[in-house]
C-alpha cells in the first residue's frame, strides 16, 4: 500500500514539475508583464523543473522520458546556440544560460509521445484559463467600462497602460478598437502563439480552451496570425489525408466575398477594412503591412547582402524600434546561422511517423521566419515540435486517379 502510494506521488510530482517548467518557459518567451522582473532568467526555473522531473521519473517503474532520438537535435541546438552567442558577441552569462536552455530542451526531446500529447493539451488549457479573464476585461474596456490601471514600461520601446488583465500601448489609447495583446507585449506575439498551439489540436478545435485561443487570435487583428491560422487549417487537413482542393476553393471564395463586403460596407469605414485590409494593399510593389524593418535598416541590409559578411553575419545594433523578421536574422547570423537553424528544426522533427506533418510544420515555420524569425522562443518552437509528432500516423495513400487533383 505504502509502495503504491509512493509511486503515485512520484508520478504526480513528475507531471507537476514537467507542466510547471514548460509553462514557465512558454510564458517567459512571451514576456507577460508579471514576468518582466526576471526577464530572460526564466530559463533557470524552467530548466530546474524539467531536470527535477527527469530525475524523479528515472526512479519510477515506468519513466516518461524514454525517447532515444535526442542526440542529433541536442548537438545541433548546442552548435546553433554557441554560434549565436559568438555572432552576437555574448558575454559569459550568455554561455551559462545556454546550459540551462540545453537542459530544458534535452528533457523535451526525451519525453514520450503520449506525455507530449498531454503536455500540449495542458498548455492549451493553461492559456485558455489565462486568456478568458483577459479577453473579458478587454471587451469591457472596449465598451467603456472603467477599469483600474497603472502606467508600465518594458525596455525603452514599449509604453503601456497596464489594466492587469491586459495591456494597451499608450499610442493606441485613442484608437477606436485597440488590438488585443493580453498580458503580453504585442498582438502578433500572442496571436502567433495561440495559432501554433491550435496546430497541435487535430480535430479538437471545438473544445472550450481552443475556442478561447481562436477568439484571442481574432481580437489581435494580426494579419500574420490570420495567415498562420489559415495555413494551419489547410495543412492539418492535408496531414490527415483529406482532400484540400475543395476546401481551398471554398476558403478563397469566402475570402473574396469578405473582401468585397469589407471595401463596400459603409464606404469602407469599418474595423476590418482599417485594421486588416489596408495592410494588405500593394503600393509600389510592396505590401503596406510588410513593415518589418525601418528604412535605415533596409539600406544597411541592401549593403550587407552585397558583401562577404553574408556567410557569418554582422553584429546587429538596435538603434531604432521596428526591425524584425528574416532580414534581421540573416543580418545577425548570416547563411551559416540559417543553415544551422534549419538543420536543427529538421533533425528534431524528422522522426515523426507522418512525414506530411513534418512538411506542414516546416512550411508554417517558414512563414513565421519570414515575419518574425524568433524561432527558438518556447512559445513558437514547442508547438511546432508537438505538431510534428502529434499528428495521426501517415494516412493511407489514395488511388492515383483520385490523388492527382490534390497534388
Amino acid at each position: 500500500m505504502l509502495r503504491s502510494l509512493c509511486i503515485l506521488n512520484k508520478e504526480r510530482l513528475t507531471t507537476t514539475l514537467l507542466y510547471t517548467g514548460t509553462l514557465i518557459a512558454f510564458l517567459g518567451s512571451l514576456n507577460p508583464w508579471f514576468m518582466w522582473k526576471i526577464g530572460q532568467l526564466y530559463h533557470l526555473p524552467a530548466a530546474f523543473c524539467l531536470v527535477a522531473a527527469y530525475i524523479v521519473s528515472a526512479t519510477q517503474p515506468k519513466p516518461i522520458f524514454t525517447r532515444n532520438d535526442f542526440l542529433l537535435p541536442i548537438l545541433l541546438l548546442a552548435a546553433f546556440l554557441v554560434y549565436e552567442r559568438i555572432s552576437t558577441g555574448s558575454n559569459f552569462n550568455g554561455y551559462v544560460m545556454l546550459l540551462f536552455r540545453l537542459a530544458f530542451f534535452f528533457a523535451i526531446f526525451r519525453l514520450s509521445l503520449p506525455q507530449l500529447s498531454r503536455l500540449a493539451t495542458f498548455l492549451c488549457k493553461a492559456m485558455g484559463v489565462l486568456l478568458i479573464p483577459s479577453l473579458a476585461a478587454h471587451c469591457l474596456y472596449l465598451v467603456g467600462f472603467p477599469l483600474p490601471y497603472r502606467e508600465a514600461r518594458f525596455d525603452e520601446f514599449y509604453d503601456f497602460l497596464n489594466y492587469y488583465f491586459f495591456l494597451v500601448r499608450t499610442n493606441d489609447i485613442f484608437s477606436l478598437f485597440p488590438r488585443f495583446n493580453g498580458y503580453f507585449l504585442e498582438p502578433s506575439h500572442i496571436g502567433a502563439a495561440c495559432a501554433f498551439l491550435l496546430f497541435t489540436q487535430h480535430g479538437q478545435w471545438r473544445r472550450w480552451y481552443n475556442v478561447v485561443l481562436l477568439a484571442a487570435v481574432f481580437f489581435t487583428f494580426s494579419v500574420a496570425s490570420y495567415v498562420y491560422l489559415v495555413a494551419i487549417i489547410i495543412f492539418n487537413a492535408w496531414t490527415a489525408g483529406k482532400r484540400i482542393v475543395r476546401k481551398m476553393a471554398v476558403a478563397l471564395s469566402v475570402l473574396a466575398v469578405a473582401t468585397v463586403v469589407t471595401f463596400t460596407y459603409n464606404d469602407g469605414n469599418n474595423l476590418v477594412h482599417d485594421l486588416i485590409m489596408l495592410r494588405l494593399e500593394i503600393d509600389d510593389g510592396e505590401m503596406a503591412g510588410d513593415n518589418r524593418v525601418t528604412g535605415g535598416f533596409q539600406a544597411d541590409f541592401d549593403n550587407y547582402i552585397e558583401s562577404s559578411d553574408i556567410f557569418f553575419g554582422r553584429k546587429f545594433e538596435v538603434v531604432e524600434f521596428g526591425n524584425a523578421g528574416y532580414r534581421v536574422f540573416f543580418y545577425d547570423h548570416g547563411l551559416v546561422g540559417i543553415l544551422l537553424l534549419f538543420a536543427f528544426y529538421f533533425a528534431s522533427m524528422m522522426h515523426t511517423p507522418n512525414k506530411r506533418a513534418l512538411i506542414a510544420v516546416l512550411a508554417v515555420a517558414a512563414l513565421f521566419f519570414w515575419a518574425s524569425a524568433f524561432m527558438l522562443w518556447e512559445c513558437v518552437y514547442l508547438p511546432f515540435f508537438m505538431a510534428a509528432y502529434l499528428a495521426d500516423a501517415a494516412p493511407p495513400a489514395p488511388p492515383l486517379a483520385v490523388a492527382a487533383p490534390d497534388a
